[in-house]
């Protein structure tokens, strides 16, 4: 696990305050090794230990609490690639497929609007799953590798 923002402001706040990972340990009523794992970015402490860690070190909840927030963060953009991603590919599948199947659409302006949104809905309904697999793709790939990438430049 790299280290998260929760680890290293920890460790800071810890030497602060001038405790050792024991001291706080035996403060929080857990073991030394969960201190460290803390520390280490190799797990979090749980919402009762982050508020006594808040009282202990004098550091407010929110601040301890900023990696949650930068995770949701991060959810809700790498969603919205794999939104934006979707209606790109659907977009692009159906003018496609309209270009191959010109003969089928050419007397299509001689319709009645009813008949051209009927017509649209269900090119829409057969191409509708075409889309999904790569823009998953496209929003997995965003959340693990392109958006990291983007908050450590």
């Amino acid at each position: 696990m790299d280290k998260s923002i929760l680890s290293l402001k920890l460790k800071e706040y810890r030497k602060q305050k001038g405790h050792t990972q024991e001291e706080l340990a035996e403060l929080l009523d857990v073991s030394d090794k969960s201190i460290s794992k803390w520390e280490l970015g190799n797990g979090y402490p749980s919402k009762k230990n982050m508020m006594k860690i808040s009282e202990l070190l004098d550091v407010s909840l929110e601040v301890l609490m900023i990696e949650e927030q930068a995770e949701d963060t991060r959810l809700k953009r790498s969603f919205k690639y794999a939104l934006v991603s979707y209606f790109i590919i659907i977009s692009l599948t159906i003018l496609i497929r309209g270009i191959k199947e010109a003969d089928r659409y050419k007397d299509i302006l001689s319709s009645d609007v009813s008949e051209i949104i009927k017509i649209v809905i269900i090119n829409f309904g057969q191409n509708i799953y075409i889309a999904i697999v790569p823009a998953l793709i496209i929003g997995l790939v965003s959340h693990f590798y392109l958006i990291p990438r983007q908050e450590a430049d």
